[in-house]
């Protein structure tokens, strides 16, 4: 699972990004610090930084800020067809982009750095079976639904390679797919508004967590100033059931299988914690989503419709028994139903529609012919602007 290169940290740390030296007394205030057990930012050994996770409006879109690292991913899905040695999977492809704009490190092409990140996130995230790519399959060897995350480095504070992992997870855990029929050889496509999207399969979730080392000290989640001082790392991807994903280890420290069993732990630990957080934050978005003003829109014609027809149901029910209590007792000639009168009437009679008054015979065996409901019309209301 893990290649050790023996190169410096020096070495490597030049090959992968831009070199922006410390001051010496920067320096020096660091590794002093460090040898005291202590962290410049007033965290414990194996604490993390705050870790914020949001979405945008569209699915697939989310950002993370870990500390200052700040770190934005958006997955898009397209129907292409399948190569032929997989004619019923679909693929999964990452790109990670660092912006110059994110730090004096980064240039505006693609650094060593950046392809090492993308390759650990496909050995991560697509190698051990995240999203079920079977169930991206619409026709066998003609279309299926191809997933591509882009990851934009927008600020930089350290730990780049955690921060692309979870954002990643989380954009993944937040897309829905469109969803589609296949009549014979005919397939239809349905937008958001024809059908609800459907969430990908997402398997387990697997996160990374990287370890630095200064000496005989562990930095968990090391910022860009320990970066710059320690002497390698050791990043561990497990998922919510204890299981190593993978392992990459970058620099020239040499580590016992005891650190290395104990990196282990301290990563599944941090898994499980981070996991929860996604998941809580997943289940925040999609009650904001059912509560929302752009959610909560006006109902289609059809439903207007059948409300209506309900109603109108409602009150002829009504009046049928107020019209049978009324024939029961001949005293009655009128009965009041909400602002509405009943009355009963003869063919002669007449009725104005505006002040809502009838005329109405005062003959007590005289058969009724017609059930009228006399309501005055209430005069329009005027809003301004309108």
């Amino acid at each position: 699972l893990m290649k050790l290169r023996r190169v410096s940290s020096k070495q490597w740390y030049q090959r992968r990004v831009r070199e922006v030296p410390l001051s010496i007394n920067t320096k020096t205030f660091l590794e002093e610090v460090l040898k005291q057990g202590l962290r410049p930012d007033a965290r414990e050994t194996y604490d993390y930084r705050n870790i914020q996770i949001e979405f945008g409006s569209r699915w697939g879109h989310a950002e993370v800020v870990l500390g200052n690292t700040r770190v934005m991913a958006r997955v898009s899905a397209q129907i292409e067809k399948p190569p032929v040695t997989r004619p019923m999977e679909g693929s999964l492809l990452f790109f990670v982009y660092f912006s110059p704009m994110s730090s004096a490190k980064f240039s505006g092409n693609r650094t060593d750095f950046s392809t090492v990140v993308t390759r650990l996130l496909e050995r991560t995230i697509k190698e051990t079976r995240v999203i079920d790519t079977e169930s991206l399959c619409i026709v066998s060897g003609e279309k299926v639904i191809n997933l591509r995350v882009d990851l934009n480095l927008l600020d930089f504070a350290g730990n780049i390679i955690d921060a692309c992992c979870i954002a990643a997870m989380s954009a993944l855990s937040h897309f829905r797919r469109p969803d589609f029929v296949v009549n014979g050889e005919e397939v239809t496509v349905f937008t958001e508004k024809e059908r609800d999207p459907i969430p990908l399969s997402v398997l387990h979730i697997p996160i990374t967590c990287t370890i630095g080392f200064a000496g005989e000290k562990i930095l968990v989640d090391p910022s860009d100033d320990e970066e710059s001082v320690m002497d390698g790392f050791v990043s561990i991807a497990t998922n919510t059931h204890h299981e190593i994903c993978y392992i990459y280890m970058g620099g020239g420290v040499t580590l016992t299988p005891a650190l290395v069993s104990k990196c282990c732990e301290i990563s599944s630990l941090k898994t499980q914690e981070i996991s929860a957080q996604i998941t809580s934050c997943l289940e925040a978005d999609a009650a904001t989503r059912k509560v929302s003003p752009e959610n909560a829109s006006k109902p289609s014609a059809i439903s207007s419709i059948s409300l209506q027809e309900k109603m109108d149901k409602l009150l002829v029910e009504d009046l049928t028994s107020i019209r049978e209590k009324m024939e029961t007792d001949d005293q009655v000639e009128s009965a009041q139903y909400g602002s509405i009168t009943i009355r009963y009437i003869d063919e002669t009679d007449t009725v104005d529609t505006v002040t809502g008054v009838g005329t109405v015979k005062e003959k007590k065996d005289q058969t009724p012919t017609k059930l009228a409901a006399i309501q005055k019309t209430p005069e329009k209301e005027s809003f301004p602007g309108f």
